[in-house]
């Protein structure tokens, strides 16, 4: 990928009915954790994303690359 992100120890909302060791014997709850992984980076590309085509309707996609990785 062109684009890399943080992806480690990001806080997220959490399902309330599961433990976040995912174990039946833990009965802690809780609405967010903290979780890691590839798939925790890229709600933070799209959102930057979103924010630079909001700010600048006119931009094509490679110019929201550029502008993403020379920052």
């Amino acid at each position: 990928p062109d684009i890399t992100a943080p992806g480690v120890e990001i806080l997220a909302s959490y399902n309330p009915l599961l433990s976040p060791s995912e174990y039946n014997f833990d009965k802690r709850r809780s609405n967010f954790t903290l979780l890691s992984g590839t798939s925790m980076s890229c709600p933070h590309v799209s959102g930057i994303v979103g924010l630079l085509k909001n700010a600048h309707p006119d931009w094509s996609p490679a110019a929201i690359r550029s502008a993403i990785m020379t920052t």
